[in-house]
């Protein structure tokens, strides 16, 4: 009989690690699934997290590049009106300048077509004045040379 009270105690004690190992194992296995639970959980949380800050920089980044965009199309239409306003102020200055100029050229050429008239009148009385004094010089001359020819006449003879 202690052979069977031996086998007994055995069984009893097989039965009793068999229990334990299952119990552990059980434990283990809860302890596993709970752990794997949590890292899914810690998982899911820090994707969730990482996109909600993907989000958050995408949509920082993408209204900054707005506001850059808008900024700098604002100040290229400034620029640009700036530098048309400008350059039409020049052109209309510079057609003021012209049309000054061209009135300017009208009036001194009208001046000096006044003046070639006025000289070529008094070079026209200074032609007349120069025959009429040649004439009045011939005529003076050629009296005083009969003149000294009635004399010298008178003396010789």
């Amino acid at each position: 009989m202690m052979k069977a009270d031996a086998r007994q105690g055995e069984a009893e004690a097989a039965e009793r690690a068999k229990a334990a190992t299952e119990a552990v194992l059980a434990l283990a296995q809860k302890l596993h699934d709970q752990y794997v639970a949590e890292g899914q959980e810690t998982r899911q949380r820090l994707i969730s997290e990482g996109q909600s800050r993907h989000d958050q920089v995408v949509g920082e980044a993408t209204a900054r590049q707005e506001e850059l965009l808008s900024t700098g199309q604002a100040k290229y239409d400034e620029f640009v009106s700036a530098g048309k306003a400008k350059h039409d102020e020049l052109i209309a200055e510079a057609d003021a300048l012209v049309v000054e100029a061209q009135h300017k050229r009208a009036e001194v050429l009208a001046g000096l077509g006044s003046e070639r008239g006025v000289l070529q009148k008094e070079i026209e009385e200074l032609r007349t004045i120069e025959r009429d004094h040649r004439a009045h010089l011939k005529s003076y001359l050629e009296g005083q040379l009969i003149e000294l020819e009635q004399t010298g006449a008178d003396e010789t003879g």
